[in-house]
């Protein structure tokens, strides 16, 4: 398996994904229609995103996921990993609540 991928996401839109099968938000406010691909973090990034664009965010969710599982592809441009496509909801492999429980 490829290094894992992460994501963060508001807890509902996850909850609204779950649903329907796939995740279609780039980040915090945009959609993946409006940006052309979802934002995605390394293991070392995620929480810089998050304290940079969610910090005063509602619930969330950190979503970890196995790149193997990816229908899309999967550009690292800027050092940020960006998935060209739909997030499929079985690509993740398991998530938790942020802050932690």
């Amino acid at each position: 398996m490829a290094e894992l991928l992460y994501h963060l996401a508001l807890v509902d839109e996850w909850e609204t994904a779950r649903v329907v099968g796939e995740y279609r938000r780039s980040t915090r406010g945009l959609d993946l229609d409006e940006v052309g691909f979802v934002h995605l973090a390394h293991e070392h990034q995620w929480a810089g995103v998050h304290d940079r664009f969610f910090a005063d965010a509602g619930p969330l969710v950190v979503l970890e996921i196995d790149p193997s599982r990816l229908g899309a592809e999967v550009r690292v441009e800027d050092g940020f990993p960006h998935l060209y496509g739909p997030l499929p909801t079985d690509a993740v492999v398991r998530y938790w609540p942020w802050p932690f429980e």
